[in-house]
């Protein structure tokens, strides 16, 4: 009996993800061509929202960052614990920074998984009623599979332009509605944790062109391709830990980052000294061990070793 309740669930799961592959470039496309187009709310002043950022450093800010989850994400909304402290942290020690942290990136519109009509949208709610319960299954593998197909897509030479472009308005009508000044060249930073890092890089060319100003990307244990916004992006600070095996994905399945490549957009800013690396000891890719990790060893917890070091970032 338990045997055959596995075989389902195995059966099931397999259906799921050669689905969910398949689907991942319709999305894009769909979008592209219109179909599933929705109008994104008005970022004039009256509708500017300030609740997730600094307050009342809207007007005097140096400086935007844009924080992208990693591939665990639901919604822009729906962070885990350990993000979100973060994000509290990262607030706190960079009061001349409007921090947003409000963007789905793993959808060319920017909807999150629970808010708009998919394939499996009850599957969804399943997950997410598991992590609010403080439960994982395996149902969670399913919302990183199809994030992760989201980001390949983001890094596809056929599809990515497409991907990166909604991508970028997402994030452009996020600075917006958080009250960024065009035309004032305010630099932009946008923080990627694992697949966000790619999607943060993907949308740069069109960020760069929309905003003019300098903006560079922070890539958090990044799972990143030879991406065409390498030639837009002022700087790649690539944050890694010595025992993050994840990121190390990125190097292997990415073949123009191959040394033998030396043309590619990667090796042409890594010879430009624009991707500079920085490597965090005893830190992995997740969990209380991870780049958010909250327990302390000699006095300081990896979240706030990370907030520290991307603070040097931002004041560089």
């Amino acid at each position: 009996m338990i045997s055959s309740i596995l075989l389902v669930a195995l059966g099931f799961g397999i259906f799921a993800l050669i689905i969910t592959a398949a689907l991942s470039p319709l999305e894009t496309l769909s979008w592209w061509a219109g179909w599933t187009e929705a109008e994104l709310e008005d970022p004039s002043p009256e509708h500017r929202n300030t609740t997730d950022t600094n307050a009342g450093t809207v007007s005097h800010t140096q400086q935007y960052v844009v924080y992208l989850s990693g591939v665990a994400s639901l919604s822009g909304n729906f962070l885990l614990p350990r993000e979100h402290s973060f994000i509290r942290k990262l607030r706190k020690s960079a009061p001349h920074a409007v921090v947003i942290s409000d963007v789905f990136p793993y959808s060319p519109q920017g909807l999150p998984l629970l808010e708009s009509p998919r394939l499996f949208d009850r599957t969804w709610r399943r997950v997410q009623k598991l992590k609010l319960d403080g439960r994982e299954s395996i149902l969670s593998a399913l919302i990183n599979l199809r994030n992760i197909f989201q980001v390949m897509v983001s890094a596809d030479h056929r599809y990515g332009p497409i991907f990166n472009q909604g991508a970028a308005s997402v994030i452009e009508h996020a600075l917006l509605k958080a009250g960024y000044p065009l035309g004032s060249g305010a630099p932009i930073t946008i923080i990627g944790y694992s697949g966000g890092a790619q999607v943060a890089l993907g949308a740069t060319s069109f960020l760069a062109a929309r905003f003019k100003a300098t903006i560079s990307v922070i890539s958090l244990g990044g799972v990143i391709a030879s991406d065409p916004g390498l030639q837009y992006v002022s700087k790649l600070h690539h944050i890694v830990g010595d025992g993050d095996k994840i990121q190390k994905l990125g190097a292997i399945i990415f073949p123009e980052r191959w040394a033998i490549v030396p043309h590619s957009n990667w090796n042409i800013a890594k010879h430009d000294e624009r991707i500079k690396q920085y490597t965090l000891s005893d830190m992995v890719h997740a969990g209380v061990n991870g780049y958010f990790g909250r327990p302390e060893r000699n006095g300081i917890s990896n979240a706030e070793r990370l907030v520290k070091l991307i603070n040097k970032i931002l004041n560089e």
